[in-house]
């Protein structure tokens, strides 16, 4: 892990964003968007309410990524809702304070929308007129599957976007290094251990009669930080 990603992991535990499963089995464990299982979560949420330092964190990604792209090429940054409204933003702004953008030549930001079709889950733009061949690249707060990500840039191929060869997150957390060809680029690398829920799967946690609940909500994020 680099000096910049500890000071970061440091960051997220100073706000208490971070959480691990300690095996006590009295406590809960997590439920995913995914539906999956985990015995560790990052509470970007507990970050990004931060401007000042949700700002250093997307200039600290815009920077990284300018070491290994030419950042002059991305017109826009698009996010999901709700989680990288904000970040898409941060990191638009950055980006055209570091690449020296004209006022007239700003790179702009958006965010998807989730909309339910028949059993499938997509995003979609709904808010944004984006001009055709724009070149975008895509922002997430937390990526764990990938299947945000992966919708985000099925939109804005969809609305007449070309996709900058990268993928901007605060932290990875999928054990991925790119997906769908696009490099990760994150200010956290951290994976961490995912099971699918019974009685399918075989999660661990389960086992010991923790009981998995949705971690994101200060009711939720009280109950698996309470002490047992």
């Amino acid at each position: 892990m680099t000096d910049n990603a500890n000071r970061w992991t440091e960051t997220y535990k100073a706000k208490s964003a971070l959480w691990i499963h300690d095996g006590n089995p009295k406590r809960p464990h997590a439920l995913l968007t995914s539906g999956m299982h985990s015995g560790g979560f990052f509470n970007s949420g507990l970050v990004t309410e931060d401007p000042l330092l949700l700002g250093h964190a997307c200039h600290d990604l815009a920077f990284m990524l300018r070491t290994q792209a030419n950042i002059r090429e991305i017109n826009r940054v698009v996010g999901p809702a709700m989680g990288a409204i904000a970040i898409a933003h941060c990191i638009a702004w950055s980006i055209s304070r570091l690449s020296g953008r004209t006022p007239n030549n700003h790179c702009l930001s958006s965010f998807t929308e989730k909309i339910v079709v028949g059993d499938f889950e997509r995003q979609i733009l709904k808010r944004t007129t984006m001009r055709p061949g724009e070149t975008v690249i895509t922002v997430e707060d937390v990526i764990t599957t990938g299947g945000s990500v992966i919708r985000t840039a099925e939109a804005v191929t969809e609305a007449g976007g070309k996709l900058f060869p990268y993928i901007l997150t605060l932290v990875n957390r999928s054990g991925l290094s790119e997906i769908d060809g696009r490099r990760i680029v994150a200010l956290i690398d951290q994976p961490m251990p995912m099971w699918d829920a019974p009685p399918v799967g075989d999660c661990p946690l389960c086992k010991q009669g923790s009981k998995a609940i949705r971690p994101k909500g200060a009711e939720s994020w009280a109950a698996l930080n309470a002490e047992y």
